[in-house]
């Protein structure tokens, strides 16, 4: 009888190099005689199976302004074929599809035929313009059968990138401030420039860079933006702030670096400009005027002139002038917006001999 077996394979993940099996061989005799042996079957091997990459995509990384030479990656290919049959399971690593540098048209990466390990073939690869690169490898055995995978590759950032102020010069106006409540909120947010793929911007005001640098602050946001705070009291009123603050600001794009270190140093100017309030009282020059007059004197009668000042909008605030009327209920004086008291009515002495009036000033 013929026994058909299955194709042999000796290769993994579901074949087996070698069988063993009992062959039994009885007599055509009565007796019932039955010898036997014991057979091993070591199959050879022959190149059917080619390379292949567990994962479809390696990944890997490499720090950019890196020199020629640096490692990034090994990447590496199994052949199920027997590795101690002549080279049918001898890989060789090639790539297929490199990166190409533009400047010189030089390939970016190797890699090492024997082991899957990339190196930089270039040197100083620039993250800001190139952040990552993918790479066709090829994986050849000694048969001539291929497989291929991808290599993955990030570019690690350093920080060799400046910060830039996106202005020159930033401008905000602001309400003065009486000195008991400043403003919790930020009045300005200003924004840096850096092409780093992280920065860790500090900012401050320089001293002594201009009038008012010290009644502000500098705040981190955490979007990385930079904020202006009030920190003392601004006064409208007071001359020297009249025509507002100018002063420099400073940014520094991580902890740790020297301010001496320009190339991650950044400058700008801020200009502040104070809106007035009206936060003052009217003030009378003379606060009080005596006047005689005589019982008889003619309605019409001038009898002084209070003048009062207000020194919001630069002194310029219009101020209307009016009598208390609890101090004069019989109206018989009046006082016009110059600030001049007149008699409106007839005065009788006999009446009354004295009259004390309360004259206000009112601001706009």
């Amino acid at each position: 009888m013929q026994v058909k077996f299955p194709p042999l394979n000796r290769d993994p993940p579901h074949g087996q190099a070698s069988s063993k099996f009992t062959v039994l061989a009885q007599d055509e005799g009565g007796e019932g005689l039955v010898g036997f042996t014991e057979v091993q079957i070591n199959l050879k091997d022959v190149n059917d199976n080619a390379p292949q990459f567990p994962n479809r995509i390696a990944y890997g990384n490499v720090t950019e302004n890196g020199t020629i030479g640096m490692h990034v990656m090994t990447i590496k290919a199994e052949d199920y074929d027997d590795i101690n049959e002549g080279t049918n399971a001898k890989v060789i690593y090639s790539i297929e599809k490199n990166a190409i540098e533009e400047d010189t048209d030089l390939a970016i990466f190797d890699i090492n035929p024997d082991t899957g390990l990339i190196t930089t073939a270039v040197c100083c690869l620039h993250r800001e313009k190139t952040p990552d690169y993918s790479l066709q490898i090829v994986a050849t055995d000694g048969g001539g059968l291929k497989g291929t995978g991808t290599a993955s590759i990030k570019v690690k950032d350093l920080n060799d990138m400046p910060p830039r102020f996106t202005k020159d010069e930033w401008f905000v106006e602001v309400e003065e401030t009486d000195g008991s409540v400043l403003p919790e909120a930020p009045i300005l947010t200003v924004t840096v420039n850096d092409d780093d793929e992280i920065n860790n911007f500090q900012y401050k005001i320089i001293e002594s860079s201009g009038y008012g640098a010290d009644k502000f602050a500098m705040v981190k946001n955490a979007d990385g933006t930079g904020s202006l705070k009030v920190v003392q009291p601004l006064d409208y009123e007071d001359p020297m702030q009249i025509n507002g603050f100018r002063f420099r600001i400073q940014v520094i794009d991580n902890d740790g670096i020297d301010e001496s270190d320009k190339y991650h140093v950044d400058h700008s100017w801020v200009i502040v400009k104070l809106k007035d309030i009206n936060d003052n009282t009217p003030r009378f020059k003379k606060p009080h005027i005596e006047a005689a007059v005589y019982e008889n004197a003619d309605v019409g009668k001038n009898l002084g002139t209070f003048k009062a000042v207000d020194i919001d909008k630069g002194g310029k605030s219009k101020i209307t002038y009016s009598i208390n009327r609890a101090t004069d209920r019989k109206r018989q004086f009046a006082i016009d917006q110059e600030g001049t008291v007149t008699i409106q009515r007839e005065l009788d002495r006999e009446a009354m001999a004295k009259h004390s009036l309360e004259i206000l000033a009112t601001d706009d």
